[in-house]
């Protein structure tokens, strides 16, 4: 019986067997597998990945050595910080509010120097001394009060305004110097004997210019009842009489003691002369416009004539030839043809004497000034004229006269100031000084000296402000800056030292974050700091606020790491 099982069961045993065989030799003929090699931490897989305490052992040795750099990194950044903020306390005098304060005092220290100019003695011959001092006084303090006000960082239109205001006080301050040093040689006998010789010389030359005037006067007084041809004649007279009073001042010699009146005498009459022949310029236009006025009103009756001589036929034409003398009508005459055409403006009538009259009766002279109206004269008997006085044909208004007398007389009235002025100095170089004139002098120069020293006083102390930009120093404070720059950059070395193991690697980003951005903002400062700007430090003080915080953050990453791992310092 077990026989038969035995046989039974022989297939299925041989069956599982051969399934045995097979899979043994299934598995020795398979490749083996690879082992896995260790991944570095800092292999881009652990990167994305992020850090893995569990897959990387943590030494403690390189978080303890990491954390007491990190430590020492800090205590270095909050020192520099300190030392950088004792530094830009020192820069006060930098501050715009500084510079305000800096102006403020300028100008008032200078309203002294005003009073003190307005202060200054005159008296006697010194008595119109002050006057330019005072007036550059007061020009310098308006603009230095401008510049207080209205003072920009970085704007120079306003300190240029005060140095150029500067300068014209310099210059009138020289004047007065001038004028002192003149008024101190007036008792020089040399110079009292050239001022009297050329007095002497001075003396014809007057006399013949105030003739002039009187001349001038009486014509101004008689134009009303002249015709403009007889202005113009006597105006030709006098300007002749002026260029010999021009020519007689300039010959008359001089010296650099007289020099000043005589330049001041002579610009007087070129004055007078220009404007003299503006107006016999005026004059000739008008009487030449009043002479073709004429003469067209002339053309026109004789036309008319010639008319109703036509329509009475060839017997009145005798008749009216015959009749000459008893009508009043007689041909032209040369004198008539004169007055027609009136005078061009480079003729002249003739060598007459400054009241010489034109030629002719009343019918044949030109029209006289507004308010008058007159009819255009024409040539004809005085029954004629009469008729067309009576009927007002022809009557031309022309510009009044006067108008052109009152602007030349403007410029007499200025050169007669100028003329008092001039013999006035001339007296003072002849008399020479008084005592009493003495005395007010040399108080007055006293008092100068003593005004232009404070004045220069001032001017050294402001121009050392100006050139220190008000003892803000910006070549060292440049300098300084860079310093710190180096010392924050040996800094920044540190940081980049660190470990980089990826349990740390949070940390060390995050400080190396920081020292960028503060380190850029502080290399930026360098290149722009300039005095006087309020926001200067605005850029540096934002990221140095976010490195602030990135720090601390870095600093709780590493403290995660040594409570994770149980690393006590």
């Amino acid at each position: 019986m077990k026989t038969r099982l035995v046989r039974k069961l022989y297939p299925a045993f041989l069956a599982v067997a051969t399934l045995l065989l097979l899979g043994v030799a299934a598995c020795a003929t398979e490749p083996p597998v690879p082992t896995r090699e260790p991944v570095p931490p800092t292999s881009p897989e652990v990167m994305r990945s992020g850090p893995s305490t569990a897959a990387v052992p943590v030494s403690r040795d390189v978080v303890l050595e990491f954390a007491a750099e990190q430590e020492a990194v800090n205590e270095d950044w909050d020192k520099f910080h300190v030392d950088f903020d004792s530094w830009r306390a020192r820069l006060s005098a930098c501050d715009r509010t500084a510079a305000q304060e800096a102006l403020r005092v300028f100008a008032s220290d200078f309203s002294a120097i005003t009073q003190q100019a307005r202060d200054l003695p005159g008296k006697g011959v010194a008595r119109e001394l002050p006057d330019n001092v005072i007036l550059a006084a007061n020009g310098e303090e308006a603009a230095l009060r401008m510049l207080r006000d209205q003072w920009q960082p970085g704007n120079p239109a306003l300190l240029e305004n005060a140095q150029a205001e500067r300068g014209n006080a310099a210059n009138l301050l020289r004047a007065t110097s001038i004028e002192v040093d003149k008024l101190e040689e007036l008792d020089k006998p040399e110079d009292q004997a050239i001022a009297e010789d050329f007095s002497d010389a001075l003396e014809p030359v007057e006399e013949a210019w105030d003739a002039f005037n009187d001349n001038y006067k009486t014509l101004e007084d008689d134009h009303i009842d002249l015709e403009s041809e007889e202005i113009v004649t006597r105006l030709r007279a006098l300007a002749e009489e002026h260029e010999t009073v021009l020519g007689s001042l300039e010959d008359i010699p001089s010296d650099k003691v007289t020099d000043p009146v005589h330049a001041l005498l002579t610009e007087a009459a070129e004055t007078e002369a220009e404007a003299f022949e503006d107006l016999l310029d005026a004059f000739r236009r008008i009487a030449k416009a009043e002479a073709e006025a004429a003469k067209k009103a002339l053309e026109a009756e004789e036309g008319e004539e010639g008319s109703g001589e036509a329509a009475n036929g060839n017997g009145a034409d005798s008749e009216s030839e015959e009749g000459a003398g008893a009508s009043g009508t007689a041909p032209r005459n040369a004198a008539q043809d004169q007055t027609a055409d009136g005078l061009s403006l480079g003729e002249n009538p003739g060598d007459q004497g400054p009241l010489a009259q034109v030629p002719g009766d009343g019918a044949s002279s030109a029209v006289p000034a507004v308010p008058f109206t007159r009819p255009v004269p024409a040539t004809g008997s005085a029954g004629s004229a009469g008729q067309n006085g009576d009927n007002g044909a022809g009557a031309v208004e022309v510009e009044d006269y006067s108008a052109h007398f009152d602007k030349f007389e403007d410029t007499l009235d200025e050169t007669r100031v100028v003329r008092k002025q001039a013999t006035r100095q001339l007296a003072a170089l002849i008399e020479g000084v008084s005592e009493e004139d003495k005395e007010a002098l040399a108080e007055f120069t006293e008092a100068f000296s003593a005004l232009t020293e404070d004045w220069d006083e001032f001017h050294l102390e402001f121009d050392q402000w100006v050139r220190t930009e008000g003892d803000c120093d910006r070549s060292a404070a440049v300098s300084q800056l860079n310093l710190l720059n180096q010392r924050f950059s040996v800094l920044g070395s540190r940081v980049r030292e660190l470990s980089q193991a990826s349990y740390l690697r949070p940390s060390a980003d995050l400080l190396s974050e920081a020292m960028d951005r503060e380190g850029a903002a502080l290399r930026s400062l360098s290149s722009t700091w300039a005095p006087y700007e309020s926001d200067v430090y605005r850029g540096l003080d934002e990221e140095r606020a976010n490195a602030g915080n990135l720090r601390r953050l870095a600093d709780r990453r590493t403290l995660e790491v040594m409570e994770r791992n149980g690393i006590t310092p």
